[in-house]
């Protein structure tokens, strides 16, 4: 994986974009999708050659293409908000079991959620059995599943914790809200920056193979953490409960021990103490 493959990312929004720039930045050529054709100039614009890549049918034009790629990187949720968002996520999941076979990608890196585990009230890692309690977690799971079926395929799946980022600020998470359930319950939350290397660093791996969970090794409390995102930039306080019922902590112990990537925000509370932030 070290020649300079052609990546195709199946969703270009927020953290695929990012992918998309980071992989160009690299030298890489990148084919992206959206759906909608108001994106594809963005797409265009930042040197991505951009296809609108939509499962609300069978027959998706210049699937074909798009898929003539060594490594693809699935990085579109399942669609909670959209009436219909499961059931194009599963109808992403056949058509790609489907179509991917007889395609040139070799390598699939599929961006699912830590929220597959539940809430068992541990510390879970990769070895843990999901136990997910939403609709959305279950059919993340199910996805996973039917994605690692796969035959002559190198399957990586890959579970970040909550994402953040500068334009993504947690200080408007929670700001003035009161009686918040659950604020002594870990958080479990990665920087765009950290996912955005971990997945690249996963793609260009030789022996990268099974399922990764990416989480920041620090984690705050609710309480802490957010009250403290929101008084870094004057917003309204938080008001939590002092309760623990709901949580866990996901153990990312695979990224620095196999892959040797080192966390650039580990500490989150430190990257909110650190940054400036223009809301």
């Amino acid at each position: 994986m070290q020649k300079k493959s052609r990546i195709s990312i199946l969703g270009c929004g927020w953290l695929g974009l990012e992918l998309a720039k980071t992989f160009i930045k690299n030298g890489f050529e990148v084919k992206g999708s959206a759906t909608s054709q108001e994106k594809l100039p963005v797409l265009r614009g930042e040197g991505i050659d951009s296809y609108l890549v939509h499962f609300a049918e069978d027959e998706i034009p210049h699937l074909q293409d798009f898929l003539d790629s060594d490594i693809l990187i699935i990085a579109i949720p399942p669609g909670r908000k959209n009436p219909d968002g499961n059931s194009n996520y599963r109808m992403m999941a056949d058509i790609l079991t489907r179509k991917l076979p007889k395609s040139k990608i070799n390598r699939v890196i599929l961006i699912s959620s830590t929220s597959v585990y539940g809430d068992p009230n541990k510390i879970v890692t990769e070895a843990d059995e999901p136990k997910p309690d939403t609709d959305s977690a279950k059919l993340l799971i199910e996805v996973e599943k039917q994605f690692m079926l796969l035959k002559d395929k190198e399957i990586i799946v890959v579970r970040p914790g909550g994402l953040i980022g500068d334009d993504r600020y947690p200080g408007r998470f929670f700001s003035g809200k009161n009686e918040i359930e659950n604020g002594l319950a870990p958080v479990n939350l990665i920087h765009k920056t950290d996912i955005t290397g971990i997945v690249y660093t996963l793609a260009l791996a030789e022996n990268a193979s099974g399922i990764y969970n990416a989480v920041a090794p620090h984690h705050p409390t609710k309480n802490e953490f957010y009250s403290l995102a929101a008084f870094q930039v004057g917003l309204a306080p938080p008001n939590f409960l002092e309760e623990k019922t709901d949580w866990k902590i996901v153990n990312s112990h695979r990224i620095p021990h196999e892959l040797t990537y080192e966390f650039i925000y580990p500490n989150l509370n430190q990257w909110l103490k650190t940054s400036e932030f223009m809301l």
